[in-house]
């Protein structure tokens, strides 16, 4: 159905990018699981069209209507296919018990019936053997004796993957439908197929600073595998503009703790303050204290402030109590607000959001022009 076709594709684009080809590994993992047999997981994504390049949506969708709705005269013919000769009209014996020797380790007895009146069978044969010994191998027994329980609908009131998304995140459904599409969009300009840094980078900066982009991205990047997938920046998303203050301050906090240790160090304070200071320059003409102060001399008065370990550094909750009412710390916010609705497309939850955007666009393009 038309329901059934939307989804998969979504799956399918979820898996595999904006790539029209799934690998082998990927088919196996993603569409037939773990319980079925790796030899016959195997021949089945070759026999659906598979190569070392992938495998075509268009085949996938093809292959997996057979399996899942196909009748039985079908799958006979299927099966016959994956034992024919070149031509496709008969079945050599050598050739056969070589497969299900690759498959299944042996040939099973039944086999002699099927080739007892000479080395090769034709498809009326074949099937009609094939039908007295639906469990003669590994494969029929899972076509044709009810192995197969992959399934093109699902009837149960498990969430949609949009649901279970907008369940742990402030997002709504519409956000991240909406979301998904910008960041397949983002994305399809990767070198490497990934949403990596060197895709991230340049897409952020600018406006954000240089100095900046990587512990931005390693903020978003909450598994650390070096590419952002499209639940995490979901979830970075939300925590930076829709979550609560402390939640917002939090992902805030991971942009600057570089060795992702859980606390800020001496040094990463220093490169911190050496941060927003540009970023305030960037943004703001008005005058702070800080603009006129010794580095060293802010680093150390935040830690006299707010170490409350006397360790040398900042915890989550030291540096939460220091920005609330910090104007550097709020103006790297407001940046990182306008960047994940202008940049990386968070759909703004409100008029007056998307006012204050629009305002500060304009701001920024009279100060540019001035």
């Amino acid at each position: 159905t038309d329901v059934e076709l939307k989804r998969l594709k979504d799956a399918f684009k979820r898996t595999c990018g904006l790539s029209y080809y799934m690998g082998q590994h990927c088919f196996i993992r993603e569409v037939l699981g773990d319980g079925v047999p790796p030899k016959v997981a195997e021949v089945i994504y070759c026999s659906f069209g598979g190569t070392s390049k992938g495998l075509h949506f268009n085949n996938l969708i093809v292959g997996l209507v057979l399996l899942t709705r196909g009748k039985d005269e079908e799958k006979a013919k299927y099966i016959f296919s994956l034992f024919s000769s070149e031509s496709g009209n008969y079945v050599i014996r050598e050739e056969m018990e070589r497969m299900l020797h690759v498959v299944d380790g042996k040939v099973p007895d039944t086999l002699r019936k099927c080739f007892s009146e000479g080395e090769k069978v034709n498809y009326e044969k074949f099937r009609n053997w094939l039908f007295l010994n639906k469990d003669a191998f590994t494969f029929s027994r899972w076509l044709l004796s009810g192995g197969v329980y992959v399934t093109l609908t699902d009837d149960s009131d498990t969430p949609t993957f949009y649901q279970t998304l907008a369940g742990v995140t402030h997002l709504e459904e519409s956000d991240i439908i909406d979301l998904e599409k910008r960041y397949w969009l983002l994305k399809a300009q990767s070198r490497t197929g990934r949403f990596d840094l060197e895709t991230f980078g340049p897409l952020v900066s600018p406006p954000i600073r240089p100095s900046l982009s990587e512990g931005l991205f390693n903020a978003f990047d909450e598994n650390r595998d070096n590419h952002i997938d499209f639940k995490e920046i979901s979830c970075g998303l939300s925590a930076c503009c829709r979550g609560p203050l402390a939640e917002r301050q939090k992902f805030c906090f991971k942009v600057f703790d570089v060795d992702r240790d859980g606390v800020l160090s001496r040094v990463e304070l220093r490169d911190m303050v050496v941060a927003l200071l540009e970023v305030w320059k960037d943004n703001r003409t008005d005058d702070i204290p800080e603009l006129h102060m010794d580095l060293s001399d802010i680093v150390e008065g935040i830690l006299n402030a707010h170490d409350t370990t006397k360790m040398g550094h900042l915890t989550l909750e030291d540096y939460q109590i220091w920005s609330v009412k910090n104007v550097l710390a709020n103006e790297f916010l407001n940046l990182l607000f306008q960047v994940c609705h202008i940049v990386l497309g968070l759909r703004p939850a409100t008029p007056e959001e998307e006012g204050q955007i629009i305002r500060t666009l304009e701001t920024d393009q009279i100060y540019t022009r001035n």
